[in-house]
């Protein structure tokens, strides 16, 4: 996850979570999620490091050896590569699920 996020913010628009927080501008309800775009942009140790292709400061790392699983990818074939994973805003951050090559 990026350091400078404020752990009180939605993992999808950036706003401050509060109890009005239900709806993003598009109308839909923050617990429904959305597919976004992400790249690999490299593995250090066992993470793999990864950003949004529309935002390159929106960044995170996960378990490469987990994602590469997910993926149905080997680890070496990680760096690099485009993938889509369905999130969902929850109390501490987003549940990513879905997980699909771009």
């Amino acid at each position: 996850m990026d350091a400078s996020r404020n752990d009180s913010d939605c993992g999808l628009c950036g706003q401050p979570l509060s109890v009005q927080h239900e709806q993003h501008g598009d109308g839909s309800m923050a617990g429904s999620g959305k597919r976004v775009e992400y790249v690999i942009v490299g593995l250090r140790g066992a993470l793999a490091c990864y950003q949004a292709a529309d935002d390159l400061l929106r960044t995170g790392k996960t378990v490469a050896a987990g994602l590469a699983q997910e993926l149905g990818i080997g680890l070496a074939d990680l760096p690099g590569r485009r993938y889509t994973c369905w999130e969902t805003p929850a109390e501490y951050g987003v549940i990513q699920s879905g997980f699909e090559l771009s």
